[in-house]
């Protein structure tokens, strides 16, 4: 597989326009992190556990609000034997959450700050197999840090000419093509599983 196409980074250039009308400010735009974690016995509450958080305390909430604390805050789907997780902040974008996500697990994640910082990470059972910048994806990282090379191709293309383009939306499409989930824009505004992790 080559990478996504051309139609799911459009679906992400909506997406992400829409998204810059919505609350919270900053928001998507700026701040990322979406991940997917697919594994037996892989459920919400074990997902939240992992993250320090407390499953006791989980409620439903739309993360397009401006009314709780987006670094710590992070809304979470079941989708069969995968567990979708976005936040605002970087309780879920940390490689050391993700390491524990990832226990006994496949994951795939990407995340991006206002400052450009971004990431592309795949991890198995724990191990960080790759990890890239998707601004720039030629130097990967890991103990196999080739192993996503032939679902780049749309973040090369677009590393290959400089200037304003889909960055992040082409990071999102990735993704997508990795794992076969999707994000829409209705997605933020119905209430999603809602969670705080403890990181203190």
């Amino acid at each position: 597989m080559p990478g996504p196409s051309q139609e799911q980074i459009e679906h992400y250039v909506r997406v992400l326009a829409r998204l810059g009308d919505l609350p919270p400010d900053p928001g998507a735009t700026e701040n990322l992190s979406w991940t997917v974690v697919r594994g037996p016995g892989m459920t919400v509450h074990e997902a939240v556990r992992r993250l320090n958080g407390d499953p006791a305390t989980l409620t439903a909430h739309r993360p397009a609000a401006d009314d709780y604390d987006p670094d710590d805050a992070f809304f979470l789907e079941q989708r069969g034997d995968a567990v979708v997780i976005v936040s605002y902040g970087t309780a879920t974008a940390e490689l050391d959450a993700l390491q524990r996500l990832s226990r006994g697990a496949t994951l795939h994640s990407v995340f991006w700050l206002i400052n450009n910082f971004s990431r592309l990470y795949h991890l198995a059972d724990g191990k960080l197999i790759t990890e890239l910048d998707p601004l720039d994806p030629q130097n990967p990282l890991g103990t196999a840090p080739h192993a996503l090379t032939d679902h780049l191709d749309a973040l090369r293309t677009l590393r290959a000419h400089p200037g304003p383009g889909p960055d992040w939306e082409t990071a999102m499409a990735t993704l997508e093509s990795l794992t076969g989930e999707r994000l829409d824009a209705d997605w933020f505004t119905h209430p999603q599983t809602f969670a705080e992790a403890n990181r203190r």
